[in-house]
């Protein structure tokens, strides 16, 4: 009977969660490899497949195609990438419990604590219902930036109107997913920034763009719960869990923050307008749009990305990076270790398991950042744009899953884009998700009937 119960052992959803997205990234680089994803009609490389694939399931934007996907593929290959994009921006788990429970099939109590830990949900009962507003969300927010990018493209001059509803379509779908990919062309909106009579477009329809597309980068890296909270449960102000309150706190400090340093860094010295600063410090929160040439960014404001790039997101959401709670809760340490008072914030006390998490996390992603830069920069040494500072802005980018890059990725050896691929795999993912898979307990509690001695020790 025991061997029997240890066969039935339950799989830990973050193994499921792992192979969920092994298999999208894998079964895309395939697709994209056929011929009929290219537009000349021949096989693709497998690798560049593989890095295209794992980009899209990873929401994060950077390609090896010197002239972006909508030069190199087809319809059909846009369509791929752009079920990637969905697919990894809501995660593959929530997908599968939309449609069983659109089909009101019964789940059992293990399936449903299962589900909620895949979802990261706090509740077991809620979570068909917790995914059904998840899905209605994206829909509506995706829906709704169709809509508005209609009136642009339908502008543009190179666009029949098929192309102009696609390209519409594809751009919303990326912008909420966090994504950064676009078929405009090599350089994101930066080619459109610079030359608008190309595009047939008046200099309203330019700025239109960039700020739904900044509209849709927020709602899509703010978090679910935030938006399930004040837009669906229209809960008030000082209903709000601390959850909702530290992302939107956190949320506008660090776009504030982004503007103000972009401004300080690259305004004043005439490299960047205000707009594009204000741009810049969106598409940091891992989206990976561009309406500005990163590689004409100061070492300063390089720098400053690299740091916003990491932070990302907020959790439960789209977007990447080490997100704005885990950030949040270091600062909170730090600030109140210095008080010599407890982690309190918004009345409450943050447990000691939170605070080990997000000190683990950051501990995990500073280590494969660092492992990730030696290698790529070894490999890609001599290269002239291969610089440290431009390396160091593509590992940030990669591990954040943002897709900003200063223009290294299509010139990468195979070596630095196995790197880029495991990196963005793990930013999305999470060192936590990976972790989970070998210790499914942070909290340091055993199961023991009694407490050991505590200490400290001398540090620094």
């Amino acid at each position: 009977m025991n061997k029997q119960n240890k066969n039935k052992k339950a799989i830990s959803p973050y193994f499921l969660v792992l192979l969920s997205f092994i298999g999208v990234i894998l079964l895309g680089a395939l697709l994209l490899t056929l011929p009929f994803s290219h537009k000349d009609g021949q096989w693709g490389q497998f690798m560049d497949s593989l890095f295209i694939a794992t980009s899209a399931t990873c929401v994060t934007g950077l390609s090896t195609y010197a002239n972006g996907i909508g030069a190199e593929l087809t319809f059909i290959g846009q369509l791929i990438v752009m079920i990637m994009i969905q697919i990894g921006g809501l995660g593959f788990i929530t997908i599968f419990t939309f449609f069983i429970s659109l089909f009101q099939r019964k789940l059992q109590f293990k399936d449903r604590l299962f589900l909620s830990q895949a979802v990261n949900s706090n509740t077991i009962a809620g979570v068909s219902k917790f995914v059904k507003r998840v899905i209605s969300i994206v829909l509506v927010s995706e829906i709704l930036g169709f809509l508005l990018g209609l009136p642009v493209f339908f502008n543009v001059k190179e666009y029949t109107p098929a192309e102009a509803i696609w390209a519409s379509a594809f751009t919303s779908v990326s912008a909420f997913n966090n994504a950064g990919f676009d078929i405009f062309g090599a350089y994101s909106l930066v080619r459109i920034a610079e030359n608008p009579i190309v595009y047939n477009l008046p200099t309203w329809a330019y700025y239109y763009m960039c700020s739904y597309i900044m509209i849709l980068i927020i709602l899509g890296g703010i978090s679910f719960i935030t938006i399930i909270d004040i837009v669906i449960l229209r809960k008030r102000p000082r209903q709000w869990s601390g959850f909702v309150k530290i992302v939107l706190m956190t949320t506008g400090v660090l776009l504030v923050a982004g503007f103000v340093s972009f401004c300080l860094t690259d305004v004043l010295n005439g490299n960047m307008n205000t707009f594009e600063a204000t741009f810049q410090s969106v598409t940091l929160r891992t989206a990976g749009f561009a309406n500005y040439d990163q590689n004409s960014l100061s070492v300063a404001g390089k720098t400053i990305s690299c740091l916003f790039m990491f932070i990302g997101g907020s959790p439960i959401s789209t977007a990447g990076g080490i997100k704005t709670t885990t950030i949040f809760i270091i600062v909170l340490c730090l600030v109140r270790f210095l008080q010599r008072k407890s982690i309190v914030a918004f009345k409450r006390e943050y447990t000691r398991t939170s605070i080990l998490k997000a000190m683990t996390l950051v501990f995990l992603s500073v280590i494969n950042i660092v492992i990730a830069f030696t290698i790529v920069r070894t490999l890609e040494n001599g290269k002239p744009l291969a610089t440290s500072e431009n390396v160091i802005f593509e590992v940030f980018s990669a591990f954040g899953t943002v897709g900003l890059s200063a223009g290294i990725t299509p010139s990468l050896e195979i070596g630095s884009k196995i790197v880029i691929i495991i990196l963005m795999f793990f930013g999305r993912l999470g060192p936590i998700t990976l972790f989970q898979l070998f210790q499914a307990d942070m909290s340091g509690e055993e199961n023991i009937h009694f407490k050991r001695v505590q200490s400290d020790v001398i540090i620094g």
